[in-house]
Order: C-alpha cells, then sequence, then structure tokens
C-alpha cells in the first residue's frame, strides 16, 4: 500500500519518487516537444538536476526542523504539486530560482540555533539575490530573512542591515560579469521585471485546471496546518511562523509576475508541501488516505496527458 511505503523514510523512496518525478518532466518537455541539438539537451539534463534536488533539500529542511515525521510525504506532495504545473518543468529559470529560494529558506530556519547568525543572514540574502538574477519576482522572498531576523535575534540592529548588503553584493558581481564578458552595465531596468495583474491565462483550458487544483490545495492544507498550529510547541512556531509566510510570498510573487502561465506557481510548491504532510500525516481511515495518495499520484498525468 502507498500509505505504509511513503509513511517510512528509505532510500527506496527517494528513488521512486526521484523516477516519478524524472518521467514528469520527460512527459512535460514532450508535450512541448524535443529539440535535437547540443545546448536543448545540456539544459535538459540541467533541469532535471534542478527539479530532483530541491525534493532531497526539502526532505532534509522537513525533518531537520522537527516540521514532519520520519516519513516521505512531504517529498510526494512536491512532485504532485509540481507535476500539475507542467510549465514550470520546462523553464530553467524558474527551475532554478526555486533552488536558490530553498537554500535562502534553508539558511533562515538554522538560525533558530542561535550559531553564525550574520553569516547565515547573509548566505541567505546572497541565495535571494542570485534567485531574483534567474527570476526578478523572487526577490520578494527576502522579506522572510528579515521574518527570520525578526523571530531569532532581532535586538542586534546589524542583523537589519546585512540583508540589503547581501543583494547589493550580488547586483555588484552581476555588473562586474556582465561588464567583463559583453562590456555593458547591468542597469537596474534590465534586472528588474514588471507588474501584471492579469489573470486571463489563467482562464485557458491548459491552466485551468492547474491553477484550479493548485488553490483547493493550498485553501484546505492551509486549514489544516492551522488548527494544528495551536498544538504545536512554543519553540517551534517561530519556524512554522516562516514555513506559512513563504507560502504568502510565494503566492504573492505569482500574482506579481509580469506573464502567467502557471509556471510561476512552483515557489507556492514548496512550503504546500510541507504543510499539506501534516493533513497525510493524521490518523485517519486506512483506505481514505490510500485514496488520497492515489489520488495525487495520478492527477499530474492527467494535466500532462489531456
Amino acid at each position: 500500500m502507498l500509505s505504509t511505503f511513503f509513511s517510512k523514510s528509505k532510500p527506496i523512496n527517494f528513488i521512486v519518487v526521484a523516477l516519478y518525478m524524472l518521467l514528469l518532466l520527460i512527459i512535460a518537455h514532450y508535450k512541448q516537444g524535443f529539440l535535437f541539438e547540443s545546448t536543448y539537451i545540456i539544459m535538459t539534463i540541467g533541469k532535471v538536476f534542478l527539479y530532483i534536488l530541491p525534493m532531497l533539500m526539502l526532505n532534509f529542511i522537513a525533518q531537520k526542523n522537527d516540521l514532519i515525521t520520519k516519513g516521505t510525504y512531504t517529498i510526494l506532495l512536491y512532485a504532485f504539486l509540481t507535476g500539475i504545473l507542467p510549465n514550470s518543468l520546462t523553464s530553467f529559470n524558474l527551475l532554478l530560482s526555486n533552488i536558490f529560494v530553498l537554500l535562502a529558506v534553508t539558511n533562515i530556519l538554522h538560525l533558530r540555533n542561535e550559531k553564525q547568525i550574520k553569516a547565515k543572514i547573509f548566505n541567505a540574502s546572497i541565495c535571494i539575490g542570485i534567485a531574483s538574477l534567474a527570476y526578478f519576482w523572487s526577490i520578494g522572498f527576502i522579506l522572510l530573512v528579515f521574518l527570520g531576523v525578526l523571530s531569532f535575534d532581532p535586538k542586534n540592529y546589524r542583523n537589519w542591515i546585512i540583508p540589503v548588503i547581501g543583494l547589493c553584493t550580488v547586483y555588484v558581481f552581476a555588473n562586474c560579469f556582465t561588464l567583463l564578458t559583453y562590456d555593458a552595465f547591468y542597469s537596474f531596468t534590465t534586472y528588474s521585471d514588471p507588474i501584471s495583474f492579469s489573470f486571463e491565462n489563467y482562464g485557458t483550458k491548459d491552466q485551468l485546471f492547474s491553477v484550479g487544483t493548485l488553490s483547493i490545495c493550498v485553501l484546505f492544507f492551509s486549514f489544516i496546518y492551522l488548527i494544528k498550529f495551536k498544538r504545536k510547541t512554543a519553540k517551534l512556531k517561530p519556524v512554522l511562523r516562516i514555513i506559512i509566510a513563504y507560502l504568502i510570498v510565494a503566492i504573492a510573487v505569482a500574482v506579481c509576475a509580469p506573464e502567467k502561465n502557471a509556471a510561476e506557481l512552483i515557489f507556492i510548491a514548496t512550503p504546500l508541501s510541507i504543510i499539506g504532510s501534516t493533513y497525510l500525516e493524521m490518523h485517519f481511515y486506512q483506505f481514505a488516505k490510500e485514496i488520497n495518495i492515489w489520488v495525487f499520484v495520478l492527477i499530474p498525468f492527467t494535466v500532462l496527458l489531456f
């Protein structure tokens, strides 16, 4: 039974999920159309790495910070939530940006250890800055760095300045690169993207099901998570607040996206997979849980194949 299988954390679980994700990625590229060119093949191999690696990072974050039990429901949900967003699986920039945002969140959550706080704040800010080079509006996740400072070490005023220094550092190095490579200055207008509040594309046949399914998951999983939040220990609540804020900022980034094709919703998948794990870890009828998991496994194929 799948519910029993994913309630454990063994190497075979990660291999199965990785193969499942690889299959989703292949179908997404097949649907888009393969190009038998060396550049395209290299980029596709890079996408495989950028897509599967966050799954391992996500499991590490969730277990290291006591956000889940030792099962692998989180990575299954991550595969499901990204699988219903096929356009995100073919976007190198979004996959790259997503992995650097996740690296930043890893550093932010490690602030709870109260060791090398300034270095972790700087590292998180650098990661957000690099993520914004790939996808500008991921810069909004810098708010999570400030929330981390507020939650774990707000009295040291230097901590509030470090995120700005981190972003400026990335911008300076980006200018050094463009000046050396293209003999051109990396202006802010080139760096930034406009805001668009047009959601017309979400009404198309290809996007409506993906956006609708993700919206239902956000509402349902968040409702369960907030109920469980009250029962958590005071020590764990700052971490949980950061995960909730992660989801809120991810939604805001998607709202601000200049071009909406549902690919920008990939940022929502990471925090939502952690939040959704709370639901699957609840004790309810085994048959009902089994049905839920089979639905999660099969829904991406309906999006990708039809």
